[in-house]
């Protein structure tokens, strides 16, 4: 740069308005610079992590494995699934594996400690149609249905929980199983095979137990992973299938499985 041009920038410089302005713009540049850095520090700006799996840990483990992911939990609901373990995480919110910052909440579902008591009916004389309705609206589930010879045919002659008579008015807990003897005449009784295909499970079930069938094995395949999969999950198949078989002897299995894939339900 030649003289001149020095000397012009010295000018401008040694003007008092300039001066201080120029200075103010350094300012202020830095200053955004040094929160832009604390923003990516303190936020780990871009730095993400796959959420782990909380399900089937119980809440002292969960909250372990939060403070070593530096995560927060938080439980938003509590349900009873007797075949989950009591205490247990069954759903979390994020799904696990979605990435993740630090300090980012999941929310979390547990399966409850303990059912609450519900009073067992009493079905007896009552047909097989009445008595299901009767146990639903009570809050339990009809287990096994089994046979025998009767002079009343298709009415209940007796209710079991766990092998024993389960008498009327004493408490269970909340979805536990009542098993019915029902009353069969002396020829061989079959009844027709109900089409099971589209239905959710407990629909499924309901099918089955008033064609006066047995649930079988209950299989999902591999695209449910979750327990709201589970609930929304359809049945694709069952075992007899209704082009195999129109009708079944009372009291025989059905074996149900069940997807969330609607390329198996053909929809």
């Amino acid at each position: 740069m030649n003289k001149a041009g020095q000397h012009f920038l010295w000018r401008v410089w040694g003007n008092f308005y300039v001066r201080h302005l120029v200075l103010a713009v350094s300012v202020v540049a830095l200053a955004v610079v040094v929160v832009n850095l604390w923003l990516m520090i303190y936020t780990r700006h871009g730095q993400t992590f796959a959420l782990p799996n909380f399900t089937g840990l119980l809440l002292a483990d969960a909250q372990r494995l939060a403070r070593e992911k530096h995560l927060r939990i938080e439980v938003i609901d509590s349900v009873f699934i007797s075949a989950k373990p009591r205490g247990s995480v069954i759903e979390q919110n994020p799904k696990p594996k979605v990435r993740v910052k630090n300090n980012r909440t999941v929310f979390l579902t547990m399966n409850a400690m303990r059912a609450k008591k519900v009073i067992v009916p009493s079905v007896m004389g009552l047909s097989l149609r009445q008595a299901k309705a009767t146990i639903d609206l009570q809050g339990l589930e009809i287990g096994r249905l089994f046979f025998a010879y009767d002079i009343a045919p298709g009415n209940v002659i007796g209710q079991l929980h766990l092998g024993r008579p389960a008498q009327a008015g004493e408490r269970l807990e909340f979805g536990s199983k009542i098993d019915l003897i029902v009353g069969k005449s002396y020829s061989s009784e079959h009844t027709a095979l109900p089409h099971l295909k589209g239905l959710s499970l407990p629909l499924a079930k309901s099918s089955i137990i008033e064609a006066s069938l047995n649930v079988g094995s209950v299989k999902y395949d591999e695209s449910v992973k979750t327990l709201s999969d589970s609930l929304d999950a359809k049945v694709y198949a069952q075992h007899p299938a209704t082009d195999e078989k129109t009708s079944l002897e009372v009291g025989s299995l059905i074996s149900i499985y069940l997807t969330v894939d609607v390329t198996r339900l053909g929809e």
